[in-house]
């Protein structure tokens, strides 16, 4: 079955492509990406005509991007227009053209199929239940309300940040007045918007290239020490930051501020306005940064037809996406599932002597699973490829936080000596995070000795706590003497973290 998709989402600012391939086993992984401004929506004007020389750019960057898709022998290709194209005059002289000349025949969808395939993207890859989804385009905003994970209303507004940028703001200084006349507007269009007013208080998740450039701005300031931008949070505080330093700036000065590509720095204010007069219409403390929208939305509609599946959303974010990686990094999964299952159980039947909850129970599923996913890179020291891999894969429904603990963790399962510096991190986790970490790690690493010849022998276990000691007692199938040899090498440890001595038997 291997299914590789090109989706070419053709928007009124930029073009993007991603492609993706599905496995035989049911797994996906993103194989290659592509993105070109070519600012298709400018100068439409009253007429809403799309100009000459934006057909151009476009066109040609449409004819690089099949070069690509040809490169890489794509199976199918999915290609979606939206506002730029959904409300130009000439919409059907630019569709035959781009036909003739690339082969692609573009569908132009409704601005409620796009706020839908966002709300797709979004749900799929981000743990949240409740919230208002935003993406700002080139020529449109779409809002979507998401109750209990499920799309309940959605508006597209047909303002975005290159229409609102020719309508209200001058290209370089951006007076106050004129700041002030465009906020007003974004508001009155919110106030048109009956449901809005049932939303307020829920957490913002923003789509669009200017709310990525306020999370690239807020992470070079504080020196963020991760690479992806999805499931990236900001405090109102942290955003309005941003948006006073994009604002007051002129053009040249724009350009040089970290984080603003020099291609969006003369519609970046327009492209800010909606998201930030959006935080202040609900009230809301919290942004949350997607770096997943209509594109993935897309694959995900048809990756799950593929599977079967019954429905549009997945259930479980968190665990899908973790075991779409232990796929895609060819470890043995009976193994990984087997050692989840021995730690959690170890977990679950000493509370008594570690305290912790269910959240840490979380992060040591996590962590457990993925704690062979080095092997992919090499053996020898596969704890330390492990960190890299978990650090820098997609994983999904996961905070930045958690991430760190988890890669901790899969570092840790070998040895708790791992010389990979919490310090680096102190951004995301302190003293007390990788104190906890340290002792997830030894669920984790005695419930890898405990399979130790990667068969099972170890069905289950039963912990006995007393005064001074906790005893193990092993349901197997078989002898079970290196598993006992090897768990017991943790012993000191354990002592040393729970002030008890430990018996195998």
């Amino acid at each position: 079955m291997h299914n590789k998709i090109a989706i070419i989402d053709l928007g009124s600012n930029s073009i993007r492509m991603i492609i993706m391939k599905i496995y035989e086993d049911g797994s996906y992984k993103m194989i290659d990406q592509a993105k070109e401004m070519v600012r298709l929506s400018e100068g439409m004007g009253e007429e809403m005509s799309l100009k000459p020389l934006a057909i151009k750019r476009t066109i040609y960057v449409l004819k690089l991007f099949k070069k690509l898709i040809e490169a890489h022998q794509v199976d199918r290709i999915f290609t979606v227009a939206t506002a730029a194209v959904r409300n130009a005059s000439n919409q059907k002289f630019f569709l035959d053209k781009v036909k003739l000349e690339t082969g692609f025949d573009f569908e132009v969808i409704s601005g409620e199929t796009e706020a839908y395939y966002d709300y797709l993207g979004v749900i799929n890859t981000i743990d949240i239940a409740d919230c208002v989804i935003i993406d700002i385009g080139g020529a449109s905003t779409e809002l979507v309300w998401v109750e209990n994970r499920r799309y309940k209303e959605a508006v597209s507004l047909p303002y975005g940040a290159v229409v609102l940028t020719e309508k209200f703001l001058d290209e370089d200084v951006i007076t106050q007045e004129k700041l002030k006349k465009l906020e007003q507007f974004m508001e009155k269009q919110y106030g048109q918007v009956k449901w809005l007013k049932q939303v307020i208080g829920l957490p913002i998740v923003g789509l669009g290239g200017s709310i990525r450039s306020l999370a690239k701005i807020d992470k070079k300031k504080i020196g963020f020490p991760l690479e992806s931008l999805h499931n990236y949070q900001m405090e109102e505080r942290e955003v309005d930051y941003a948006y006073q330093m994009v604002t007051k700036a002129g053009l040249e000065e724009r350009k040089n501020i970290p984080g603003v590509g020099k291609e969006r720095a003369d519609i970046i204010v327009g492209g800010l306005v909606p998201i930030k007069t959006l935080m202040g219409y609900l009230k809301t403390e919290k942004l949350i940064v997607s770096g997943n929208g209509l594109r993935e939305g897309v694959f995900f509609q048809n990756y799950l037809k593929v599977l079967n599946y019954e429905d549009e959303i997945i259930g479980d974010v968190l665990f899908h996406s973790v075991e779409n990686n232990l796929r895609n990094y060819e470890v043995n999964k009976d193994h990984c599932f087997h050692v989840q299952k021995l730690a959690l159980s170890i977990f679950d039947q000493t509370k008594e002597i570690h305290g912790m909850g269910e959240w840490e129970r979380k992060l040591l599923a996590v962590g457990s699973l993925l704690h062979d996913i080095g092997m992919y890179v090499d053996y020898y020291n596969h704890h330390k490829h492990g960190f890299y891999l978990t650090l820098n894969s997609r994983l999904n429904g996961l905070r930045n936080r958690e991430l760190v603990m988890c890669a901790f963790i899969v570092a840790m399962h070998r040895n708790e000596e791992f010389k990979g510096d919490w310090k680096d991190y102190n951004m995301l986790i302190d003293k007390n995070d990788y104190d906890t970490v340290k002792k997830l790690s030894w669920f984790a690493r005695i419930a890898e000795k405990l399979d130790r010849s990667e068969s099972g022998s170890v069905g289950d276990v039963g912990c006995y706590l007393t005064q001074d000691s906790l005893q193990i007692m092993l349901k197997t199938n078989s002898t079970a003497e290196l598993e006992i040899a090897a768990a017991m090498k943790s012993e000191k440890f354990f002592e040393k973290m729970f002030r008890k001595k430990l018996y195998i038997v």
